[in-house]
């Protein structure tokens, strides 16, 4: 981090009037006064009154204590009264920080100094690597000519703490550090990223899904606990009716967009059946060898044996005509629309076109 340490130990801060008169600029000296219009000068805004604050030159003199003359002069080269302040020359050679404790003067962490050695008006640059996390005190103390040390400068900061890594785990909590890892774009305190988590081998069902994230100081954080239900992946199925042949022992039925829940293409055939009311059941089996309960819904088979439609009439007209090709454009290239899939592949393709064309203009017998 940076941190500023402003130590300006020769910045002179000047309030004059002139009674009237412009002042259009100033000069100033070192112990010892050269004659007026002789001194170091420098600028001032042009006007009645000075207000101003000026960093004087220190270079050449020694470290220690200092008189330092300045005296401004007017529009009509009429020089004002010199004025003598006091002031102590501190030369910059290094400087250094601690957190926390002292060690002592020369034993803290050496910092380099970002400006000349003369006067220090800047930044130096301060590592909290290893620092506990959280309000710190932080302390920077300069050195001057002669291994002289400054007091401390003391200032309370606040470390933040910066996760780059963290851990996961199912369930069970396999010891700190002995979790599944992932790796985080460096972010402080507050994490607001995504995470691949693998189920892995974690059966299907309600679980229990733990993180926490671990500091560049190496220790981990809190560990969070959230509700998860891994679902299963359906992957076929089966269907009866009216009485369960037993599981596995149905027609076979193909899922054809596998996830929790599936669609399926094909119709069922009622041949063979009298007229009446049946019950159709229908169950559903995972990637993980597990059937589900089987479903039932009414069925009502009736007495007509008429047969509507045949492959490619696509609207139950009778005759394969332009709009059973519109209807069979608008879902090419599409999977799951039955109704239109000749083939039976589960997918509107161009095995269904070929088909399709080779019995256009035809009547459905």
């Amino acid at each position: 981090m940076k941190y500023n340490l402003i130590t300006s130990v020769c910045c002179i801060l000047l309030c004059i009037g002139s009674y009237g008169q412009t002042i259009v600029s100033g000069e100033y000296f070192w112990d010892t006064d050269p004659g007026v219009g002789n001194a170091t000068e420098f600028s001032v805004v042009d006007g009645a009154n000075v207000d101003m604050t000026f960093t004087p030159s220190t270079s050449g003199l020694i470290e220690g204590p200092h008189l330092i003359g300045f005296r401004f002069v007017d529009e009509n080269n009429v020089w004002g009264e010199t004025a003598i302040k006091r002031v102590v020359v501190h030369q910059f050679t290094g400087a250094e920080y601690f957190w926390d404790e002292d060690p002592g003067a020369g034993n803290a962490t050496p910092a380099t100094l970002n400006s000349g050695n003369q006067l220090f008006n800047g930044e130096i640059t301060i590592s909290s690597a290893g620092v506990r996390p959280g309000n710190r005190l932080l302390g920077v103390r300069t050195k001057g000519i002669g291994d002289v040390w400054s007091p401390p400068l003391v200032k309370r900061m606040y470390v933040p703490t910066l996760y780059t890594e963290g851990e996961y785990f199912w369930d069970n909590d396999p010891g700190v550090g002995m979790a599944n890892s992932f790796s985080l774009a460096p972010q402080s305190d507050t994490l607001n990223q995504n995470v691949e988590i693998s189920t892995g081998s974690i059966p299907p069902g309600l679980h229990f899904l733990y993180t926490r994230v671990r500091g560049l100081n190496g220790s981990f954080g809190t560990t969070f606990k959230k509700r998860v239900y891994i679902s299963r992946t359906i992957i076929g199925g089966e269907y009866f009716w009216d009485t369960d042949p037993g599981i596995g022992n149905g027609t076979p039925i193909e899922a054809i967009t596998l996830g929790d829940s599936v669609q399926v293409c094909g119709g069922l055939s009622t041949i063979g059946f009298a007229p009446g009311d049946y019950m159709l059941y229908v169950r559903t089996k995972s990637d993980d060898g597990l059937w589900g309960h089987a479903l039932g819904v009414p069925v009502t088979v009736t007495a007509n044996q008429s047969v509507v439609g045949c492959d490619g009439d696509f609207d139950l007209s009778g005759t394969i005509g332009t709009s059973d090709l519109l209807l069979f454009l608008t879902a090419f290239g599409q999977t799951g629309i039955c109704t239109l899939d000749i083939s039976g592949d589960f997918q509107v393709n161009t095995v269904d076109l070929l088909i399709f064309l080779s019995v256009f203009g035809t009547t459905c017998q």
